[in-house]
């Protein structure tokens, strides 16, 4: 079988170099198709197609009949989505995937092997070769004539057989394992119950002869006895060989008995094995509801069945919050044992939902019938939110947690299973990451957001090959000396033709893409660079600030970075500052590597303090020196006693833990002479200074900053007073 796709899937590499050779420019569709038609029939490939797809749109195929509903197919607004997962493996490894079998859009079951084309770094588009599933089977031998004999199963690991029947699997079979690309096959392989119905009968056979033999022995034995006066001693030799024999016999017998119970018993424990596969394969076996495969299968009836009727579905998907950090800090044995607690308290509360099933993980989705309007759908999140809140009791601790449910109703947010349930999801990720422990509609936005994150994150791959990505740096000023005393260097991305794209776009992209880690490290290295430029320029050294993601600090080999870093820069340690953002749980490992960057020298900040994870357990666990005043504070300056008495309770706290403070986001004289005169002299904002690129920080180090420190008298006077 390994080597039928093979010499089918080789194809795609005269179909690839062809494409490279010059993209198609110069060449008209009647030669592309003679090519590939030769290419087809010159191998004497048994494929089921080739094709070119320009842009993911299908192109040119070959051979035409039967793959009619392939020409002018976009394959990156493909509605199925393994089709969409296999597309976006290829564009992320830019390496041929393979996908299978699933069913074709030429309605037969089939292989896909797909390989992005890229023109000087761009996508240009995909080739393809597909295989129809039943004739790969008769090319390699599997069905037709000559395999009467064998019972034959073929599945992709841990999941159901694709081919045969699962049974198979379970009845001590010969296995073999066929890796196919990116896919692993197991084949399984047994004797057809006509074999072993013939095993059975020469079993029968065998008793009957002993049987027989018993028979004719009793006889032997009354003949003797008639005969005894004349054969006395013949009868007891004969005698005891039957004796003999006769034990001999019965202890065969007494083999085949066990035999046959034994044979009872594995028969017994065998169909309990297919009751409890049966079982597992449409319910999860931690919570015991319904899975995914048995919600799927049931919402296609159900849309089938309410299509005629002209009827209203809702799928409802959701997850918990925070999930991973209940994981990550007690153990996966409290995250089990809570997403039991999770089930059992919704099947308590006896909601009007048809089904209720785990989709894996904390993934969960609940299908709802004959639903009029909204209302209705509202009142039962609504009943689903507060369900939720009450703290869930496990091990003697309270586990706070929330959920957040994305809603897709049948047929207006998608007119198949699969489209209502993408659609569902999405609008579960909206309302998770907007406010968390809530519920949103599916819109089209949603759909068009999407596809706009990923354009979004296409061009960020290459931002930085295209030099788009840019340094700027914001001067921090210390009010009481009356001077800059540092700057932070901040990311702007000037696209192409988009212009400037807000971070507040792009960071958490980066993020969640995996790319921060690199930019992080240009960013630093342009920033230590640029600072030991204006060291050897300047009469007074400043101090850097740089964001660090909590993403860099999950690498090994962070620490070793950045004393490369500096050793090639030359600046000096001290001169170093790293903020760090509270809004997420560390690790042990992330707070060993903070530690051994303040060893160095490094000075350690944490940024928007005051607005999200622990606070006071990041200045007692972390090695901080500085605390950064969130911006949220110091806008309610002038018209919040509770932002204004929050500013002095933080302040406090930085006194007490000998700590620095600055506070960013100033925009005004009066936010300014409030924090001086509370005890922030440090300021960093509008008030002062925008970003500004590096040919203008030199500029602003000579300018006079008394114009914007007239405020410092008033506060001078006030605490001269106290």
């Amino acid at each position: 079988m390994k080597s039928v796709v093979d010499r089918n899937f080789n194809l795609m590499a005269s179909l690839e170099a062809y494409v490279d050779s010059s993209y198609l420019q110069g060449k008209t569709d009647r030669e592309i198709m003679t090519y590939i038609a030769s290419l087809y029939n010159g191998d004497k490939s048994s494929a089921y197609n080739l094709y070119i797809a320009p842009n993911g749109i299908v192109k040119y195929v070959y051979p035409a009949e039967g793959n009619e509903s392939l020409v002018n197919w976009n394959l990156l607004t493909d509605p199925r989505i393994n089709v969409q997962l296999q597309i976006q493996r290829a564009v992320q490894s830019k390496k041929m995937t393979v996908d299978g079998p699933f069913e074709l859009l030429q309605g037969n079951n089939g292989l896909v092997a797909r390989k992005p084309i890229y023109e000087n770094g761009t996508f240009w588009g995909f080739v393809s070769v597909g295989l129809d599933l039943d004739k790969l089977l008769f090319d390699s031998g599997i069905k037709g004539k000559g395999n009467e004999a064998l019972q034959v199963a073929i599945r992709t690991p841990g999941e159901s057989a694709f081919y045969g029947e699962d049974r198979v699997f379970q009845s001590k079979p010969m296995l073999a394992t066929v890796e196919l690309s990116e896919l692993e096959w197991e084949l399984a392989a047994l004797p057809q119950s006509s074999v072993l119905k013939s095993v059975y009968q020469q079993i029968g056979l065998i008793r009957l002869a002993y049987s027989m033999v018993l028979m004719l022995a009793l006889l032997f034995y009354l003949y003797i006895m008639r005969q005894r006066n004349t054969l006395s001693i013949v009868v007891k030799e004969r005698t005891q060989e039957l004796l003999e024999a006769n034990e001999d016999l019965t202890a065969v017998n007494e083999e085949l008995t066990a035999g046959e119970q034994e044979l009872q018993q594995y028969t017994r424990r065998l169909q309990e094995s297919e009751q409890m596969l049966s079982y597992l394969a449409y319910h999860d076996a931690l919570t015991r509801i319904y899975n995914r495969a048995h919600f799927q299968t049931l919402l296609k009836e159900q849309m089938e069945y309410d299509y005629a009727k002209t009827s209203s579905l809702v799928v409802l998907f959701f997850d918990l919050d925070n999930f991973k950090m209940v994981n990550d800090s007690h153990g996966h044995h409290i995250g089990d044992m809570l997403l039991q607690e999770v089930v059992g308290r919704i099947q308590r509360a006896e909601l009007p939902y048809h089904t209720l099933a785990r989709f894996g993980g904390d993934e969960f989705a609940m299908l709802l019938k004959d639903c009029t309007g909204e209302n209705p759908i509202q009142h039962l999140c609504e009943r689903l939110l507060d369900l939720i809140k009450d703290p869930f009791i496990i091990a003697n601790r309270s586990f706070f947690v929330s959920i957040s449910i994305g809603i897709a109703q049948y047929p207006h947010d998608g007119v198949t299973w699969e489209t209502l349930l993408k659609n569902a999801d999405m609008a579960m990720y909206v309302a998770k990451r907007e406010t968390g422990s809530s519920y949103t509609f599916f819109n089209k936005q949603m759909e068009t957001n999407s596809l706009t994150k990923l354009e979004m994150g296409n061009h960020l791959r290459q931002s930085m090959e295209r030099n788009e990505l840019e340094i700027v740096y914001q001067p921090q000023v210390d009010c009481t000396l009356g001077k800059i005393i540092g700057v932070e260097a901040l990311l702007r991305w000037n696209h192409t033709t988009k212009g400037y794209i807000s971070p507040a776009e792009f960071i958490p992209l980066a993020e969640e893409m995996g790319m921060i880690v690199p930019i992080g490290e240009w960013i630093l290295r342009g920033a230590c660079n640029q600072m030991k430029d204006w060291h050897n320029r300047l009469e007074q050294p400043l101090a850097i600030s740089v964001n660090l993601s909590v993403r860099q600090l999950q690498d090994e080999r962070f620490v070793d970075k950045v004393c490369h870093i500096l050793e090639e820069s030359g600046l000096e340690a001290k001169y170093l500052e790293m903020e760090i953002t509270e809004n997420v749980a560390m690790q042990d490992e992330q707070v060993d590597a903070l530690r051994h960057l303040r060893n160095l020298g490094i000075a350690i900040s944490v940024d928007d303090f005051g607005t999200h994870y622990s606070s006071l357990s990041y200045l007692k666990r972390f090695p901080v020196t500085k605390i950064k005043l969130d911006q949220s504070f110091v806008r309610g300056v002038q018209s919040d006693d509770k932002d204004r008495a929050m500013i002095k309770a933080i302040i406090s706290v930085a006194n007490s833990f000998q700590l620095e403070i600055i506070a960013e986001g100033v925009e005004t004289e009066e936010q300014a002479s409030f924090l001086v005169e509370n005890g922030c002299r440090q300021i960093q904002g509008y008030y002062f200074f925008r970003p500004m690129n590096a040919d203008q920080i030199v500029q602003v180090l000579g300018q006079s900053l008394q114009p914007k420190l007239v405020f410092m008298e008033a506060v001078t006077e006030s605490k001269n007073k106290l």
